[in-house]
């Protein structure tokens, strides 16, 4: 078993092994590699059929079921980048979690991005990496329009989320 096998078979059996994301530049370190080097791993991981999904908060092992709450509800919204943490604030608030962001690209097809966010805390984290990143919104590729997967303990939970970002401009309405 080559080096590369061996680290490959112990990102795998760390990210099995805990219930929460590792950020690639954490393994990373870890390893005494470059970040590129373990998105290559992950890449190798993933095409070999582990079911390793990228997150905002770092890589995560998910066996088929869906990730997130009980309830769920694809939202469509569109707003530009300056109200995207008032847009994930509003949901939070109301108890709902953001599993994740899609859009549908005219030439990708669909694009998803798995956001996880559940608390006051991911949310800051992520923001703090959008910024340091300088990275943009996915909906940029798309005028903006952009879907969420959101999910909570309770329909009426939802619900109110809805509400809220209705009344706020967020969810495209006919």
């Amino acid at each position: 078993m080559t080096t590369a096998e061996k680290r490959r078979a112990e990102i795998l059996k760390q990210l099995k092994n805990t219930g929460d994301s590792i950020s690639g530049t954490k393994l990373a370190e870890q390893y005494d590699v470059s970040r590129q080097i373990i998105v290559r791993d992950i890449s190798i991981l993933k095409a070999d059929g582990h079911p390793i999904v990228s997150t905002s908060r770092g890589y995560v092992h998910r066996p088929a079921e869906r990730p997130g709450k009980p309830f769920k509800r694809t939202i469509a919204c569109q707003h530009n980048f300056e109200h995207m943490a008032e847009e994930l604030q509003i949901i939070l608030d109301n108890g709902a979690m953001i599993d994740n962001v899609s859009i549908d690209h005219p030439v990708y097809g669909e694009m998803t991005g798995e956001l996880m966010i559940a608390t006051n805390e991911d949310l800051t984290m992520f923001l703090t990496r959008m910024h340091k990143e300088k990275s943009r919104m996915l909906a940029n590729l798309t005028d903006n329009i952009h879907l969420h997967r959101i999910s909570a303990d309770t329909k009426k939970i939802l619900d109110n989320a809805v509400r809220d970002l209705i009344e706020h401009g967020y969810i495209i309405q006919d």
